[in-house]
């Protein structure tokens, strides 16, 4: 496949990465060590190294999700390796487009941090994002630590919750002028529009890696064979996500959910990440008495991205993309 332009400028920026950079770091016994270590872009074969460094510090983050973000587009995604062949680090951007870059997460291995390698790749990949309008997830808590990088204009909060199933909660299935139909059984290209609708970012490639996959449930719901909404279930490491759930309104919703709720094993935990300003998309987290853990703020440094907040009751994902 050709390459776009965005994704050569990022190749042009990773040239960095072609020297072994040295540090000189304390061990834990106050003896001192040379550590080599390079920078480089992120290759298939790292994918579960970097899945395991991620579990071992509790961002659970599925090797299908990671799958889906590289077949995306690899060419921001980033990798610190010793010359062992051991990964310590990750730093990941994702290319919307010729002017939006989304930050998924930045991780250095425990052991190797407070050494000045995770400023050096942020710093590196602040230089591959360019004059492009950057955006990331930050926690609601430390949005004055993220403004010195510019990431100052606050768009929504979301909620990020997990919990069992209410079973009464999803007895009650709205019914409507609408279908609900799995996402198979029609012309995918359809749900891409309706998708780009709420956020006005066109992701087709994402949301069909993801939406698509094999292990994912998709349901669409039609009125007079229009889109009206649409939502995912996947199996994640820890329960199930249902990332997205969009709907233009709550019952459209509530029939989605529903639907998608019926693909998680009993005793199972749903992982369900809601923008607060969206008044019926809370009353679905505590439909279902679900447990918040972490508040996050999607930040920009350019320009805010408009989202019809009241159309989405889950987001797609808590890393990389629009909402």
């Amino acid at each position: 496949m050709a390459l776009r332009p965005w994704t050569l400028r990022f190749q042009n920026c990773l040239l960095f990465s072609q020297k072994w950079i040295y540090r000189s770091v304390r061990s834990l016994s106050e003896h001192t060590k040379n550590i080599r270590y390079e920078i480089r872009p992120l290759k298939r074969a790292d994918l579960p190294s970097l899945h395991a460094l991620l579990a071992e510090n509790k961002w659970y983050m599925e090797m299908s999700y990671l799958e889906c973000v590289f077949n995306t587009d690899p060419s921001g995604l980033t990798v610190v390796v010793k010359d062992n062949g051991e990964l310590i680090g990750h730093s990941g951007l994702l290319a919307h487009g010729d002017t939006i870059v989304g930050g998924g997460l930045t991780i250095i291995k425990d052991g190797y941090r407070h050494l000045g390698i995770g400023k050096h790749l942020f710093q590196e990949q602040m230089k591959a994002k360019g004059d492009r309008n950057g955006f990331g997830n930050i926690l609601t808590n430390r949005i004055t630590f993220y403004a010195p990088f510019g990431l100052t204009i606050m768009s929504h909060i979301f909620h990020f919750n997990q919990g069992p199933v209410d079973p009464e909660f999803i007895a009650d299935v709205p019914e409507g002028d609408f279908e609900v139909v799995s996402a198979r059984d029609m012309k995918f290209d359809d749900v891409i529009a309706y998708d780009s609708e709420i956020h006005t970012v066109p992701r087709p490639v994402y949301i069909s890696n993801w939406a698509m996959h094999q292990l994912a449930n998709t349901y669409v719901a039609l009125k007079s064979g229009r889109v009206v909404g649409y939502g995912v279930v996947r199996p994640s490491d820890v329960g199930y996500k249902m990332h997205p759930l969009y709907a233009d309104d709550p019952k459209i919703a509530k029939a989605l959910f529903c639907r998608l709720a019926s693909h998680i094993p009993t005793g199972q935990v749903m992982n369900f990440a809601q923008p607060i300003g969206n008044e019926q998309a809370n009353a679905f987290v505590v439909g279902n008495k679900l447990t918040s853990y972490i508040s996050m703020t999607r930040v920009y440094d350019k320009w805010n991205i408009p989202v019809d907040i009241q159309r989405v009751y889950s987001v797609s994902t808590t890393e990389f993309c629009i909402i």
